[in-house]
């Protein structure tokens, strides 16, 4: 993920993935637009990685992150 000094790992707190994933935006407002809609809706494209399991989509409000847990922001991609 690109960020704008260049850091590629952040610090943040366990609890449900979409409440992780809001509070993260919320303090790095940079990255919001990229995770979140006009609306404030989570964009359905993006998709997340906890310790190494990707989160399908219909399993992201059902999903933790626990302590010590990783989580990674995968930017869409398209082609073959």
């Amino acid at each position: 993920m690109w960020s704008p000094d260049g850091r590629t790992a952040f610090e943040g707190a366990e609890g449900p993935l979409p409440d992780v994933v809001r509070r993260f935006a919320d303090d790095h407002p940079w990255i919001a637009g990229r995770l979140f809609g006009p609306d404030g809706a989570p964009l359905l494209h993006v998709n997340l990685v906890v310790d190494d399991e990707l989160v399908p989509r219909r399993s992201r409000d059902a999903a933790v992150v626990g302590a010590g847990s990783t989580v990674t922001i995968l930017a869409p991609m398209a082609g073959g």
